[in-house]
């Protein structure tokens, strides 16, 4: 017997097709600002491009979320994926030979990419899990995939240490640099296209494009999406804080250090612990989950960020977030151990989040799962657009103010939404006829035929007459649970008779 199952082994090379991919995007995603700065001193760009590009890059993967469950669904979750990797690596490759508006074709191009990558990548991940797996399977898959951000750090504070590279970066750098990006962006292309089948097929009419587009639609207005919209947003803001916001207060924060390449790789890597520990946490916790519950877990990462925008609060000056300074943080002299941590507890909260996002979905809408993923990227990047919108104007200050009411109204309506889940799976699991012999399975429900009504099913109905009194009010009891059962069902979840 094999030490693990397909799932878990498709599963697996998901994540490492995940890691190539992010290793390479994360990374430059660090330095695309420095490296941009850098490359418009000798007039190749304009100075703002990078801004223009991440705009554009979010802008694109927000409208393309309305389309990537049905691309998906036609192309299916593995080819789905090699497409948006493709979209990756021509990106990357644009860097080698810095032009304006390939930056902003390609920007566009990898927009529709990412929507399409990361709504396959729950498809697949929903079509190797069952409810026993998914908190296991998707904490794993989390926890490589976002090992790409320590992997990417060590490399980036490498290439500079050795490079002598400070506040700008040479030619010679960033070609080194994205050419092994690019390299990697191919790479995983290569391990996409050689993902097995997945072991829980979905069934998909892909005659009818237009009820795969509605169907979306669809689940968008249901109660436990709109609820679960405020939970998507949350992690937009503060994915577009942990991953632009803050590198920028490091960079701009001069008491930290001159090095600042090497202090946004620092961060880069103690970022990448975070997610980790927070991954690895929730995959030992395995089954245990079920237990604890995910409400519980999601309170802990809402602590644990409510801490780092109190650290932020106090060590890093207000006006970081816009330009560089010397000024004192919030209570204390700017500290860059402080700022390390805080960076690790932003990491660990974020995998919370996205972990238990990834169960629940994968939980409540099986069926549905290419659809559920795209909206969830849907209002992610949305609100990470909005937040990339407004951080020119904002100081770092209100920037928290945001955090903190979001992360507190994000985490009601996550226990609201798991609660009726959870007590609606319990009322269904509940029916329990005993007594029984054989059990046909429709959906969530089960109907089962009493052992003295089996014996000769072609004389059922002459035996039906012959039964006592008692007989029939077991009969009319299984038909009045039947019934109860049909009506009990929870409209926002993909049950069939």
């Amino acid at each position: 017997m094999p030490l693990l199952d397909i799932p878990t082994l498709n599963v697996i090379q998901l994540g490492l097709g995940f890691f190539s991919t992010f290793f390479a995007f994360n990374s430059q995603g660090f330095i695309e600002e420095a490296v941009i700065d850098s490359a418009a001193d000798n007039g190749n760009l304009n100075k703002h491009a990078g801004y223009y590009s991440l705009s554009i890059i979010y802008a694109v993967f927000t409208v393309a979320n309305f389309v990537a469950a049905p691309i998906v669904d036609i192309l299916t979750p593995k080819w789905a994926m090699v497409v948006g990797s493709l979209c990756y690596a021509i990106f990357q490759a644009g860097f080698l030979f810095l032009n304006e508006w390939y930056l902003y074709a390609s920007s566009a191009l990898l927009g529709l990419g990412a929507s399409i990558i990361w709504t396959g990548q729950g498809s697949y991940l929903s079509q190797n899990c069952t409810k026993e797996t998914t908190s296991r399977n998707s904490s794993m898959l989390w926890a490589m995939s976002e090992s790409s951000l320590l992997g990417g750090g060590v490399f980036l504070f490498i290439v500079f240490s050795v490079q002598g590279a400070s506040d700008q970066i040479p030619t010679s750098t960033i070609n080194i640099l994205y050419s092994v990006f690019t390299v990697l962006s191919v790479i995983s292309t290569f391990i996409f296209a050689f993902l097995r089948t997945p072991f829980y097929p979905e069934t998909v009419d892909r005659k009818n494009y237009g009820k795969l587009v509605g169907s979306t639609f669809k689940l968008m207005f249901t109660k436990k999406m709109i609820l679960l919209a405020f939970v998507f947003a949350y992690t937009g803001i503060e994915q577009s804080f942990w991953t632009g916001i803050y590198p920028t207060c490091i960079s701009f924060t001069k008491q930290l250090g001159s090095n600042t390449n090497a202090l946004l790789a620092l961060n880069a890597i103690c970022t990448g612990f975070g997610q980790i520990a927070a991954g690895v946490l929730s995959g030992l916790l395995g089954d245990k989950v079920r237990k604890i519950g995910r409400d519980t877990l999601v309170l802990i990462g809402t602590t644990v960020h409510l801490i780092v925008f109190a650290l932020c609060f106090i060590n890093f000056p207000q006006d970081s977030s816009l330009k560089k300074t010397d000024e004192m943080g919030g209570l204390i002299q700017p500290n860059l151990a402080i700022a390390l941590i805080a960076g690790g507890l932003l990491g660990f909260g974020d995998a919370i989040w996205n972990t238990q996002i990834y169960s629940f979905l994968c939980d409540t809408f099986p069926k549905q799962s290419a659809q559920a993923f795209s909206l969830f990227k849907l209002y992610q990047s949305a609100l990470s657009c909005a937040a990339f919108f407004y951080a020119p104007v904002l100081q770092l200050y209100w920037h928290l103010v945001i955090l903190v009411v979001t992360s507190l109204f994000a985490a009601c309506c996550f226990f609201y939404v798991e609660r009726i889940s959870r007590d609606k799976t319990s009322v269904r699991d509940s029916y329990n006829f005993e007594e029984d012999k054989v059990t046909n399975l429709r959906g969530d429900v089960q109907y089962r035929i009493n052992e003295n009504e089996q014996h000769n099913s072609g004389n059922l109905k002459k035996k039906l007459g012959e039964c006592k009194s008692d007989n029939y009010k077991n009969i009319n009891i299984l038909s009045d649970v039947t019934m109860t059962s049909r009506k009990s069902t929870d409209p926002d979840e993909d049950v069939k008779f």
